[in-house]
C-alpha cells in the first residue's frame, strides 16, 4: 500500500506509475502547489477543486470562500475615524472639547505664572478677584505656596499638550486626562469650567475614538 499513490480526488490507491486514477480518472501527478491543505485534519493532498477533504470530510468550499473574503477585505474597513473627516457619524463635539481643553490649559498657565510673579500680575489678579470673589481665597492659598502655583503652571502646560489627542481623536484616555488636568489647573476658575464642559463632550463622544472594526 505504501508504494501506491492515493488519488487526491476520490482517495483510491493507484499504482505508482499511474497517470490517472483508475476509478475517477483524476490526474495523479499534478502540481503540488495547487493542492489544498485541510485546516481541520492537516491533510495536504486534496485536489484544487475538491469540495470535501479526503482525510476528514470537511467542507473545503466554505473554507475557500472564507479565505477569499479575508484576502479581499479592504484596509479602509478598519480605518480610524480621524482619517475620514467627512464621515457622516463624525461630530464637532470632540473638536470643541479639544479647543476647550487647550483654552483651559492656557488659562492655567497664565494663572500659575501670575501667582508665581505677584508683583507683575497684581492688577490682573485684583480684577479677577473682583469678578469672581471665590478667586480671592484661591489666590491667597497660591501666594502662600509657590509649589502649588508651580503645579498649576505644569498642569496647564500638560493640558495644552494633551489637547492634541482630542483634536486627532487618537487616544480617548489621554484626551480625558487632558480635560482633568485642565480642571485642576484652575485657570481663574474659568479654565476649570471650560475643562468640565470638555470632559462632558468627550464622555458623550467616546465612540469617535474607536476604529470602525471594533
Amino acid at each position: 500500500m505504501e508504494s501506491q499513490v492515493r488519488c487526491t480526488q476520490c482517495g483510491t490507491y493507484n499504482p505508482p506509475d499511474a497517470s490517472n486514477c483508475r476509478v475517477c480518472g483524476h490526474a495523479i501527478h499534478g502540481d503540488e502547489s495547487d493542492l489544498q491543505k485541510c485546516s481541520e485534519c492537516g491533510y495536504e493532498h486534496n485536489a484544487p477543486s475538491a469540495e470535501k477533504c479526503i482525510g476528514c470530510g470537511r467542507n473545503l468550499t466554505a473554507t475557500r470562500t472564507a479565505v477569499a473574503e479575508i484576502q479581499g477585505s479592504k484596509p479602509e474597513v478598519c480605518e480610524h475615524w480621524s482619517e475620514k473627516p467627512t464621515h457622516a457619524a463624525r461630530t464637532a463635539k470632540v473638536g470643541i472639547a479639544g479647543v476647550l481643553i487647550m483654552l483651559a490649559g492656557a488659562l492655567g498657565v497664565a494663572h500659575g505664572l501670575l501667582a508665581l510673579l505677584p508683583d507683575t500680575g497684581s492688577d490682573i489678579l485684583s480684577h479677577y478677584e473682583a469678578i469672581i470673589p471665590q478667586g480671592e481665597v484661591l489666590d491667597e492659598i497660591l501666594n502662600d505656596s509657590e509649589l502649588l502655583s508651580a503645579l498649576i503652571l505644569v498642569f496647564g502646560m500638560l493640558a495644552v499638550a494633551m489637547s492634541v489627542f482630542a483634536f486627532t481623536r487618537s487616544r480617548f484616555n489621554d484626551a480625558v486626562a487632558g480635560a482633568v488636568l485642565g480642571i485642576v489647573s484652575v485657570g481663574f476658575m474659568i479654565g476649570a469650567f471650560l475643562a468640565i464642559i470638555a470632559l462632558i463632550l468627550l464622555a458623550t463622544s467616546k465612540r469617535e475614538f474607536m476604529s470602525e472594526c471594533d
